[in-house]
């Protein structure tokens, strides 16, 4: 089995067959005043993406007259170089980004507000990432993209448990049955510091009493500081893993293929990973995997939710300084890209499982069924809120407290800091 995959790395193609027939919502070609070229930019695609490139075709053939340019650029170097297209004066009429920038453009003033758009057909989870005070400038494509607990029964079945862990104190007991075995508790692909901060969403949402969206505007606004003593506290208990040895110093010599080998092979009862995993673990079926899923057991006391960290694969977007005419093209095309039948081969590319779209059908079975529920108590990744210097200190906060190096406490310390430094610097967020 292989595995390249980042967070970052999102934007899955789909097949002109699948979606040919599709009609777009808004305009159709003869709706369509714009004649000539329309500029979208988006990402690099690794491997190329044929099916969405067939796609592109298949619209251009609907729309008699016009031509897609397509520019794409690196996901970890997209927003330079896309500012620096803008500040050049070159052409973009849409865009398809990453949840994690649209925030970025939607408070900027580069993405149009929506107001027209039809939200109904897309999950609730899926549309509001594109959504910023009360407004709607981007529709999600693909699939809801979260990280759920993957747990291998046969590993479970060895330590003689049938269900799988309600408490923290279930892993500590589990840890001590899988000792004996030669076996541990979790998998990560430790080597990796972009998969980190995953995790403390998982243990923010419950330390907040589910607020952690909330409690990070307010972070970022200057109302509270990372060194509160929530974030110290969610810091503290994802350091438990691995000061109490359910993430064990395997894992920080490991990349992803490691993981999923390691995992495959029934070496580890769990592993907090993407979802898009399944569907190949299912079409490999490893004779020492029989793959569930569930969310992050229940770590405080008190009344809170397991919550399901993620959104959507991403969000196309309709540039707002442009004339009517190109904008009512580029929302043609981004209607192209997030019909039901458009969406449903986007997922099937890109071995999703939850589509964005509720007319379109999961992929992968039972597991799937259980995120689909799952994704009603979607919380968006922190990080897509987090300015990337202070995503880069809970990266390496995170990592260094798991091995053991660095306290809650320091960790949070310095993503305070570096966030003090951007407000000194003249950063503002806007909620």
């Amino acid at each position: 089995m292989t595995f390249n995959l980042t967070r970052r790395a999102f934007l899955a193609g789909t097949a002109a067959t699948a979606v040919i027939a599709a009609a777009p919502r808004l305009a159709m070609a003869d709706d369509l005043k714009f004649k000539g070229e329309l500029a979208v930019t988006g990402f690099v695609r690794t491997p190329p993406d044929q099916a969405w490139a067939d796609l592109i075709k298949s619209f251009e053939a609907a729309h008699p007259g016009i031509t897609i340019k397509e520019t794409d650029y690196p996901s970890e170097t997209f927003v330079t170089l896309f500012t620096a297209q803008q500040t050049a004066g070159q052409p973009v009429d849409a865009v398809a980004l990453n949840g994690q920038d649209l925030r970025r453009y939607a408070t900027n003033g580069t993405l149009l507000a929506l107001n027209d758009a039809d939200n109904s057909r897309f999950r609730p989870g899926a549309i509001s990432t594109g959504q910023v005070n009360g407004k709607t400038y981007g529709l999600p494509i693909g699939s809801i993209s979260g990280f759920p607990i993957f747990a291998n029964k046969k590993v479970l079945a060895k330590a003689g448990v049938s269900d799988l862990p309600k408490t923290y104190a279930d892993f500590i007991t589990l840890r001590d049955k899988l000792k004996p075995l030669g076996l541990k508790v979790f998998t990560h692909p430790g080597k990796n510091i972009y998969l980190w901060p995953v995790w403390f969403f998982t243990t923010f949402a419950q330390v907040t009493n589910n607020k952690s969206n909330e409690r990070t505007a307010d972070i970022l606004s200057g109302k509270a500081k990372f060194t509160d003593d929530d974030t110290v506290k969610a810091l503290d208990l994802l350091f438990k893993f691995g000061t109490d040895g359910l993430l064990t110093q395997d894992v920080f010599s490991m990349d992803s293929p490691q993981a999923l080998a390691d995992f495959s092979a029934g070496h580890a009862a769990f592993w907090l990973q993407h979802e898009s995993l399944i569907t190949q673990i299912n079409q490999d079926k490893p004779p020492e995997l029989d793959l569930d899923v569930m969310l992050m057991p229940k770590l405080v006391d008190g009344d809170v939710k397991s919550q399901y960290p993620g959104g959507p694969s991403g969000i196309v977007g309709v540039i707002a300084k442009t004339d009517p005419d190109r904008q009512a093209a580029a929302q043609a095309f981004i209607d192209w890209v997030t019909t039901d039948d458009a969406d449903a081969a986007e997922v099937k590319f890109a071995n999703g499982t939850v589509p964005v779209n509720t007319g379109v059908k999961p992929f992968g079975g039972g597991v799937v069924e259980k995120l689909v529920g799952y994704s009603e108590n979607l919380v968006t990744y922190l990080d897509w809120n987090w300015p990337p210097e202070v995503t880069r200190a809970f990266q390496e906060g995170i990592q260094g407290g798991v091995a053991g190096q660095v306290s809650a406490a320091d960790a949070a310390a310095g993503a305070q800091q570096a966030l003090d430094q951007l407000v000194s610097n003249g950063y503002k967020f806007q909620a």
